[in-house]
């Protein structure tokens, strides 16, 4: 058997099962973790990590992804509140939340003659 090696996986607990969102080859839905190893003839559930305590936390595992199961799974760091919602609102769901800024800022809104100016009131207050 190929040998595997060992992968961080980033993502937010949501009804009971972690939602994947990195590495960027992530399934669409939810993997479940179990602390059981790979090549173990118990099946995966027996060792199945409970993340009800977890639930909407954005949290970082590693171990060995088979499709449905991260095998050997560690929970190595979980966010706050407001690291998950950057979290969620980056890599969740596509379109959630859009970085556009071009319709609210335009051009004309700012000349190079204003660059100028607060350049000459930040000397003024810095000498």
């Amino acid at each position: 058997m190929e040998e595997q090696m060992l992968e961080q996986f980033l993502g937010i607990v949501r009804e009971g099962a972690f939602e994947m969102l990195l590495p960027d080859y992530a399934p669409a839905g939810a993997v479940r973790l179990t602390k059981n190893q790979v090549q173990e003839s118990q099946n995966p559930e027996s060792g199945e990590l409970d993340l009800s305590k977890l639930e909407g936390i954005a949290i970082m595992v590693v171990g060995y992804d088979d499709g449905d199961w991260i095998y050997e799974a560690t929970i190595i760091d979980q966010a706050g509140p407001i690291l998950t919602t950057v979290v969620d609102a980056l890599f969740g769901e596509e379109g959630e939340f859009e970085m556009d800024f071009e319709d609210d800022f335009e051009d004309e809104d700012l000349e190079d003659e204003d660059l100028e100016d607060e350049d000459e009131d930040f000397e003024d207050t810095a000498a």
